[in-house]
């Protein structure tokens, strides 16, 4: 009778302990998953890329165990902040941005590392030592491929440079690109620089007003834009006269579907493809491993507007009508459907 009560008791202990590990272990798994909170703080949506990218990057989290909390500032410096200061309230373990001015974005960057939040720059980068990692592609090559590009196909004339906002540190970057390939053509005098233009926005409403007024203005005949994005190429082409469009060499960058239309029917020539899917799912398994206090491996230093960061970079593609569909289609970034919809 001892004996069986004694192995009862046994068991029920055991049961017992069982069962307190079991909670234990529930417990610090839902700790753990909880912790796994990682924050993606864009700029905002002024072209429809940036979709995709928060697609990409918010799935490749949800895969990998993590709770993606995005936040969009709408182009607002201002908002982007006090989203900023939301994120790292509500507890993200790492802190991903877009910025919409490099920086002032540093101010989030400071507050992170304030809350010992590592800090990863998307695509664009954070003018702040503090930061953890920056993931893009090498953007002094996309302006290399533009201006390559363009003496490649115009080797003599007028040349327009058209780019984006000092505010964005990818603009500097892809103007000097640029400008290192440019400045021997120049210096010999095979081509001349007639317009260099530094927009406040990258959309295209401003880059059509801008080169409908040099056009106006101007009494130099047009050769070459060297648009830094799409948007730019676009509102470049909407503002030339009938009789240069197809004649004027004008670049772009992303591989919008726009883009791809207009270099299919020839009035843009080119574009520079930053494949998306790779650039945010690999922001996206950096900031995991940051969360769970990994060491990012095969890191270089980038050193860029008197800061220095560890960067993984990424090598752009040009694509012009003669391979786009063993690039943007192939990889599924556009469909021969969307490109024929007119």
């Amino acid at each position: 009778m001892n004996n069986q009560f004694t192995i009862t008791k046994v068991k029920m202990k055991t049961a017992f302990q069982l069962k307190t590990i079991m909670f234990i272990a529930l417990s610090m798994i839902s700790l753990s998953l909880s912790a796994q909170k990682i924050g993606f703080l864009l700029d905002g949506y002024l072209t429809d890329r940036w979709y995709l990218d928060q697609k990409l990057f918010t799935n490749r989290i949800t895969e990998l165990g993590g709770e993606p909390l995005v936040e969009t500032a709408n182009g607002d410096t201002l908002e982007q902040l006090r989203l900023g200061k939301k994120l790292i309230a509500a507890g993200v373990k790492v802190l991903a941005i877009v910025p919409t001015d490099a920086k002032q974005a540093a101010k989030i960057v400071a507050l992170a590392k304030a809350a010992n939040i590592p800090v990863v720059a998307y695509d664009r980068l954070i003018l702040s030592n503090d930061l953890s990692l920056y993931v893009s592609y090498n953007n002094e090559k996309v302006g290399s491929l533009q201006a390559e590009y363009a003496l490649n196909h115009m080797p003599k004339g007028n040349y327009v440079l058209l780019n984006g906002p000092v505010s964005d540190n990818n603009a500097m970057q892809f103007s000097r690109g640029q400008r290192k390939i440019l400045e021997p053509h120049i210096k010999s005098g095979k081509i001349k620089i007639i317009g260099d233009f530094v927009m406040n926005d990258w959309g295209e409403l401003s880059a059509m007003m801008k080169i409908d007024e040099f056009i106006t203005s101007s009494k130099d005949k047009l050769n070459v834009i060297i648009a830094a994005n799409d948007a730019l190429a676009s509102g470049a082409i909407q503002s030339l006269p009938k009789e240069l469009l197809g004649k004027v060499i004008i670049t772009g960058q992303d591989a919008d579907l726009t883009a791809i239309k207009s270099i299919i029917s020839g009035e843009q020539s080119m574009t520079v493809y930053k494949p998306i899917k790779p650039l945010a799912q690999m922001a996206a398994e950096m900031a995991m491993k940051l969360a769970k206090g990994e060491l990012i491996k095969n890191t270089s230093i980038l050193q860029s507007g008197g800061v220095s960061v560890k960067a993984i970079l990424l090598d752009p593609i040009v694509v012009d009508k003669l391979n786009y569909k063993d690039t943007v289609v192939k990889d599924g970034h556009v469909s021969l459907s969307q490109i024929i919809n007119k």
